[in-house]
This record gives structure tokens, sequence and C-alpha cells, in this order.
């Protein structure tokens, strides 16, 4: 299996919440707790570091989905700041809690894909 097969298979893993190992095991145990072993296959994908991509690969990837269409009813419409409050936050905060652990499943695949643990991420 070529490098970027490999990746493609991690992170298209990932995305599935699935252990990067097999793809059959879950990979969370709880909203964005990694489990310490695969029920499928018994590896430890903790090894695997994600602690600041997930969040800021959601926050990219939320805000330029929103933020055009907060612009573009701010200037069709110019509804009272109150009315875009109650319409943009609620629907950013449910994308963001949607979208997180999928991509922290992205980054661990991708981890897993490339070598990248804990151990070697310090040096």
């Amino acid at each position: 299996m070529t490098e970027t097969s490999r990746i493609a298979v991690g992170v298209r893993r990932g995305l599935g919440l699935r252990c990067p190992h097999c793809g059959e095991g879950r990979l969370f145990s709880r909203f964005l707790k990694v489990r310490e072993r695969c029920d499928a296959c018994g590896a430890d994908n903790t090894i695997y570091p994600s602690d600041d991509a997930p969040p800021y690969l959601t926050l990219l990837l939320v805000g330029h989905l929103i933020l055009p269409f907060m612009f573009w009813m701010d200037k069709a419409w110019a509804p009272a700041m109150w009315v875009m409050f109650a319409i943009w936050l609620p629907l950013i905060a449910v994308l963001t809690l949607a979208v997180l652990p999928v991509l922290k499943g992205a980054v661990v695949g991708f981890a897993w894909a490339t070598g990248v643990t804990r151990e070697t991420a310090r040096q």
C-alpha cells in the first residue's frame, strides 16, 4: 500500500469514527474520548496525538461554511442584531459539536497513516 492510499484509508476510517487499524471497531468511547483498545482488533488508538488540530480544523470549516451566509443575510435583509444572534449562534454551536468528533477521527486516522505517535510528536 502506498503512503497516499494509506493516508486516504486512515482518514476515511477516521471520518467514519472507526478504528484506523481495522476500520471496524468504534474509535470513541464517549463524545471525544478515544478508546484505549479497539473492540475488533485491540489496537491502542490513544497513542495518536489529536489535541489542537481538530478544534482548529472545526472552526476553520464551520467558519467558512457559515460566515458567507451571515454576511449575505445581513446585507440582504439587515435584521436586528438579536435576530442574527438567535439564528446563527445555535446553528454554529450545533455544527461545531457535530463536526468536531468527525474531524478528530480524521486527525487520528491521519496520525495512524503517517506513523505519528505522541512519542514521535514530542521529538
